[in-house]
Parts: structure tokens; sequence; C-alpha cells
């Protein structure tokens, strides 16, 4: 997923001279030939987050379109004032692009998992957030930030992700279907969507065939309820804490809308990080892996 943004990115600087690309000391080896091909538009001021924030504002300010790269923690959670003033209150076009999604630097500690950023970025106004779940999504995602001219974060885990639109036009703006079932829907983002396969065969071996969708915008104005009025059992999985991830933005977009349903979260408990091992360790233990989601999902459906 990091690999088509990176190449998407290396396109648009080629057609737009205004264009510049900000790596706070991160994306190593990932820009090299990008800093090579494109020097003037290429800047590293290097373990200064709050300054590139800032730069990157008075950029915009100039008439540029920015892009701020680096992990996710250190996009939108250490520059969380920058970000507030100069970015979102301006309304600048600057796009933050935090690679490593959810628990994807696992077993790197807390200082580099991004599990509340959701909850942190939604707080801004006039922030769009987006959160794909494969290379296209990523891409699109790009594009779409691109073209508004508005502030826009979007957090991507980080490379090897698997193709789930093969050949597709889509719409960011819109759920995608992924799997069309009648017994319950699940809505999902980002990376934990590499656990889907496991989860939707545990749950038909059961005998349970839901619909799955990914919301690669997390800030989008779709009407959920065309969807939802649709299913009795409504499930969010996501590699977020519980409290304002994507099931608690569906919760208030739902009552905005007038529209009732019991929303059952399947995410990260609210509280930090302790143990160490790699990402599939740690879903293991939190249960949020595809086997532990199916397990919650087959007891909420039985009763």
């Amino acid at each position: 997923m990091r690999n088509s943004v990176a190449n998407t990115i290396f396109e648009y600087t080629e057609k737009h001279k205004e264009l510049f690309l900000i790596a706070g000391d991160a994306g190593l080896g990932v820009w090299d030939e990008f800093k090579v091909k494109y020097p003037k538009q290429y800047i590293n001021p290097g373990v200064n987050e709050q300054f590139d924030i800032g730069f990157a504002a008075g950029l915009a300010l100039r008439g540029h379109k920015v892009i701020f790269y680096n992990i996710t923690p250190f996009v939108i959670m250490r520059p969380f004032e920058q970000v507030r003033n100069d970015i979102c209150y301006q309304e600048l076009p600057v796009i933050l692009i935090g690679t490593g999604s959810g628990i994807t630097y696992a077993p790197a500690g807390v200082t580099h998992y991004a599990v509340e950023d959701i909850a942190i970025a939604r707080t801004l106004p006039n922030l769009e957030i987006f959160s794909p779940a494969d290379p296209v999504e990523a891409v699109e995602s790009f594009k779409y930030a691109f073209s508004t001219w508005k502030p826009s974060f979007i957090r991507i885990p980080k490379s090897g992700e698997p193709i789930l639109h093969k050949g597709k036009n889509i719409d960011i703006t819109k759920p995608q279907l992924l799997h069309k079932g009648k017994d319950a829907v699940i809505f999902l983002h980002s990376s934990i969507v590499e656990e889907k396969d496991i989860l939707l065969e545990s749950l038909i071996d059961k005998g349970i065939n839901p619909s799955i969708y990914t919301v690669p915008l997390l800030t989008t104005n779709f009407n959920f309820s065309k969807i939802l009025k649709n299913y009795e059992y409504v499930f969010v999985w996501e590699e977020h804490f519980e409290t304002g991830g994507f099931g608690s933005i569906l919760l208030e977009k739902l009552n905005n809308e007038g529209f009732y349903k019991k929303i059952y979260k399947i995410a990260l408990p609210d509280e930090y990080i302790h143990k160490i091992g790699n990402r599939n360790f740690l879903r293991e233990f939190y249960k949020i892996d595809g086997k532990s989601a199916a397990k919650k999902i087959m007891g909420v459906i039985n009763g």
C-alpha cells in the first residue's frame, strides 16, 4: 500500500510543479529515487515534526500542495497543536500521510502504534480522514485528497497488503462491498482486512453468511441506514481503540440520521499495550484476529 501511494505521488509530482513532499526523516528507501529526480520538491527537515507541519502550512499559504509523510504517531499526535492551528484552522491543502496504522509496527511498542489516531483526528474540523484497506483504496484516497484542496489525513499500514478491488473503479466516499450475505453486516478498514478470509470461512462453516464492507473515507457523508436497514446485526471490526474509532463514528452518524441500530464493536480495549510480540500475536491476545472476531459474531447472533 505504501509503495502504491509513493508511485502515485511520483506521477503527480511530474505533472504538478507546485507539489512538495516533506518526509520527516522517514520513508528511507521509499523516497531515494524521488529526492534524486525531484530535489527541489523534496524536503527532509529531520526529526522535527512540529516544525515540519509549520513548514508545510507555510508552503501551502504560498499556493503549494504539500504532502507530509511520516510514521502515523509522528504525523497526527506529536505535532497535534500545529496540525490543529496551522493546517486545519486555516483549512490548508496539506495531505498528511501516516504509515503504520493500528499495530503495524509491532513489536516497536506503544510509541509507534496508531490505535487512537482516528479518535484524535476526528476532533479536528475540516480534516478528511481516510483509512484504506488495500492499495487501490489507498491510491484513490490520495487522488481524492489531492483534488479537494482541503486538509486530509491518510492512514495506511505499510506494504505487501493484498489487492481487493482488482480491475474496479471505486468511489471511496462510499462503503465498498467485499462480500454479499444476509445474516449480518460487518464494516472494517485498514490492515485488519488481512483477517477477512479467516473470519468469513469461520462464519460460513457455522452457517452464518455476512455482508462485508470496507470504509475508505471514515468521514464520508454516506447515509449508512440505506445499508443497515437490511440487517438485524451490525458489527464494526477495527484495529483501533474501541472508543473514537469508526464504530463511534457510525453510531453518531446513525443518531444524526434518526436511525437506531445496535452496533457491536470488535476493537482493541481502551488500554495501553504492554504486551510484546508481533502483530499476529497482539491480534490474537486482544481477540481481534479473524477466528476470535468470528467467535464474537457467532456469540451475538446465536445469543
